[in-house]
């Protein structure tokens, strides 16, 4: 026992014996504290704004969602019954069976800015000036896109009159009117608009990539695609999924200004996703509890979907490695 008292007591000895490591011991908590202080101070603003405008609007909504509205009475408790209703509708069966096929074209939302950036990133001929003008599309609002594609796409519109006027009068269709083509129309008037970030985002990617692996490789023979697949694509894995990630958020939350200008989700319920009919069925039917509901089934919907993307691209990407 005295041997340990001896023990315990041997530091607070020895600090006494020694001031100055006392006070240096002293002058790092003093740093520390202050360290703790001032990222406190960089942090709490943006956990606020988190909390605000992300945490209290999302519970907020998990509230409502069991909430009966009808019109501008006042809600009353309603349990589950505005999920029941949700399940039983059909237009939400077909709102989420156009957002899988929306998904569904997600490789050519990651492959194609892939392939202009490595173009531009070779130096193509042209490419400053290519550069500047696949980014242009990202710069126009998406309402005065849907409102410009609206006028292209139209029946008599400027595209079905090249297509007639180069023998492909077949081809010609009423792309916003047709139950399988207003749909696949939307998205690929989405992707001209979004395609442009992607490029950027790629070309910030190939900055980091050395010119000298490249020139190595086109002396080993590698061709063009040879060059994008096996050594481009898995030097920028984490762009890659960043950019799937963004890609996939985009496609199911950031398309309802298309929509809107475009199809208004028709014809029928051929382009209507689960933004557009959170939207019609708060504000047009005025059921502001089945539209949280809705609402709360694409955000798992959408965060199902994202972990699928990101376990793809980086967890199983990394366990390969």
């Amino acid at each position: 026992m005295a041997e340990t008292a001896n023990l315990a007591t041997a530091p607070n000895r020895m600090a006494k014996r020694d001031p100055r490591r006392a006070g240096a011991a002293g002058s790092r908590r003093v740093f520390i504290r202050k360290e703790t202080l001032i990222a406190l101070l960089f942090v709490l603003p943006g956990l606020a704004l988190a909390i605000l405008f992300k945490l209290v609007p999302l519970l907020r909504g998990i509230w409502l969602s069991f909430l009966e509205t009808r019109g501008f009475e006042d809600p009353t408790f309603a349990g589950l019954a505005n999920y029941r209703t949700m399940l039983a509708d059909p237009s939400v069966h077909d709102s989420f069976r156009n957002a899988l096929i929306a998904f569904a074209t997600l490789p050519v939302w990651i492959v194609l800015p892939l392939v202009l950036a490595f173009l531009l990133f070779q130096k193509t001929p042209g490419w400053k000036f290519f550069r500047a003008a696949f980014f242009l599309p990202y710069m126009i609002a998406p309402i005065v896109v849907g409102i410009m594609f609206r006028q292209i796409l139209a029946p008599d519109g400027p595209l079905n009159a090249v297509l007639r006027a180069i023998g492909l009068a077949p081809l010609a269709i009423e792309w916003l009117n047709g139950p399988t083509s207003a749909l696949l129309a939307l998205t690929a008037v989405a992707l001209w608009s979004f395609f442009g970030l992607g490029v950027l985002t790629y070309l910030s990617g190939l900055s980091t990539v050395s010119e000298e692996v490249v020139e190595a490789a086109k002396l080993d023979g590698a061709g063009f695609w040879r060059l994008l697949f096996h050594i481009i694509m898995p030097l920028l894995k984490s762009v890659i999924g960043y950019w799937a990630v963004l890609c996939t958020s985009g496609i199911l939350i950031w398309m309802f200004p298309l929509i809107y200008a475009l199809t208004k989700g028709g014809p029928g319920t051929a382009t209507v996703l689960p933004e557009f009919l959170v939207f019609t069925t708060t504000f047009q039917f005025l059921d502001r509890g089945l539209g949280a509901a809705i609402g709360m089934a694409l955000f798992v919907f959408v965060a199902i979907v994202s972990a699928f993307v990101v376990r793809r691209m980086y967890v199983e990407g990394a366990q390969k490695k």
